[in-house]
């Protein structure tokens, strides 16, 4: 009986943090209340606040649920762990998996419209920024993870400078990721795999003096 009431609870949780998706790209984060969720999802506020403790909260939740359900970002968690033999391949594999059609229209979304105005100020509130902030500190943290995993591996080098690659690879992709919200994206489709390979070469040359 127990694991039925986990598994509601998980049930209800992901119910509410889909409609929070719907609303949020549909209203924008200030005109959508903790009161819509709760109504739009079919349970009290009491439940949302069982499950989240702010409509902050909820916001960060919700953006680590999408990520969690994107099938490439099993490659950038994966890529990190200890047990993995073959960490640069899948770092390749998930930066190779960002071009596929499903991220482009993400990447495109209202919701991520709605990301991008609060962590630059235009929405949202201190408080929200200060979590996206701190979301993208943690998601730096585990890309060093990574590059700290290959050299491990031997797949980078001993005397690597951690914090320029990854800085490197972040710029990498952050620049691709605003190519694809100009919708720029024809050329770089066609050498997309060539050009990652050497930003992986690229990666090799930041060494410490």
């Amino acid at each position: 009986m127990a694991r039925k009431t986990q598994e509601e609870s998980q049930e209800t949780r992901k119910s509410i943090l889909e409609c929070a998706k719907r609303l949020f790209s549909k209203r924008g984060y200030e005109r959508t209340s903790l009161s819509d969720i709760a109504k739009y999802s079919g349970v009290s506020r009491g439940a949302i606040y069982w499950h989240f403790e702010s409509k902050e909260d909820l916001l960060i939740n919700l953006v680590d649920y999408v990520d969690n359900n994107t099938d490439c970002v099993r490659y950038f968690y994966e890529s990190a762990s200890p047990s993995e033999i073959d960490p640069l391949s899948k770092l390749r594999a998930f930066i190779l998996n960002m071009f596929t059609e499903e991220l482009t229209e993400y990447f495109n979304s209202s919701f991520v419209n709605m990301l991008i105005g609060i962590s630059n100020g235009f929405a949202g509130n201190e408080e929200a920024r200060a979590k996206l902030a701190e979301l993208d500190k943690q998601r730096m943290e585990h890309l060093s993870k990574i590059i700290m995993n290959c050299v491990a591996k031997g797949q980078l080098p001993q005397n690597l400078n951690i914090k320029a690659a990854t800085e490197h690879l972040s710029v990498f992709m952050s620049g691709f990721f605003f190519q694809s919200r100009m919708k720029n994206t024809e050329t770089l489709k066609k050498h997309y795999a060539q050009i990652v390979d050497m930003e992986i070469e690229q990666l090799k040359q930041l060494v410490m003096p």
